[in-house]
């Protein structure tokens, strides 16, 4: 996978190029994070989870979509669901400035990290695309109990690229979604596909 400081985000480079730092063989590695907001909150997830950034595509909005999905849009000739990361979250009553990833419509240059969940692509509706962090051993905290994130908060670590005080919360990408929501995605994909095919794939 590319790193991702040095891919792009709306077709340019990333601001926060990976940080170099010396370690000795022994000592552990560096958890490279990207780090992004929604609704005002820092959040994170690993590198390895982030396959891309993208700009938000013109999306097909379709009345039969589960709360979260924001729209769905075809990438590579699949269909990919835009989910709101915030609803997901529970963050659905908040809204930051920059755009509605928190609760309603999708502002127009709003960002979407392409992820895979269940070997198929799923994009993120996020509020802001900050950069990536390397975070080393002796920074990684517990997560805030209070702030469970719907149970998907993994850990913390100190914010050094929002510009806010504060930590960072590391979610963990496998549990985005549980297993009910997780099925019925998978339906809401397949119905997609099967209603494309009818139109010979066309987007």
């Amino acid at each position: 996978m590319v790193p991702v400081g040095s891919q792009t985000i709306d077709g340019r480079m990333s601001p926060h190029p990976p940080q170099s730092s010396s370690h000795s063989p022994s000592a552990p590695s560096p958890f490279r994070c990207v780090v992004f907001s929604v609704a005002g909150q820092a959040l994170a997830l690993p590198v390895e989870a982030v396959r891309r950034f993208l700009p938000l595509p013109r999306l097909d909005r379709l009345p039969t979509a589960p709360q979260p999905v924001e729209g769905v849009f075809r990438y590579h000739g699949e269909v990919v669901p835009v989910l709101r990361l915030g609803v997901l979250l529970d963050l659905a009553s908040g809204k930051s400035a920059g755009g509605a990833a928190g609760g309603g419509q999708a502002e127009l240059y709003a960002p979407l990290i392409l992820i895979t969940w269940q070997g198929r692509p799923t994009a993120l509706l996020v509020d802001q695309v900050h950069g990536d962090v390397a975070v080393e051993a002796d920074e990684r905290l517990a997560s805030d109990p209070s702030l469970s994130f719907n149970g998907c908060a993994a850990g913390a670590f100190p914010d050094r690229l929002t510009g806010r005080a504060g930590t960072v919360t590391l979610l963990a990408p496998d549990r985005l979604l549980n297993e009910a929501e997780g099925r019925l995605l998978d339906a809401f994909r397949a119905a997609e596909d099967r209603r494309l095919a009818r139109w010979g794939g066309a987007a």
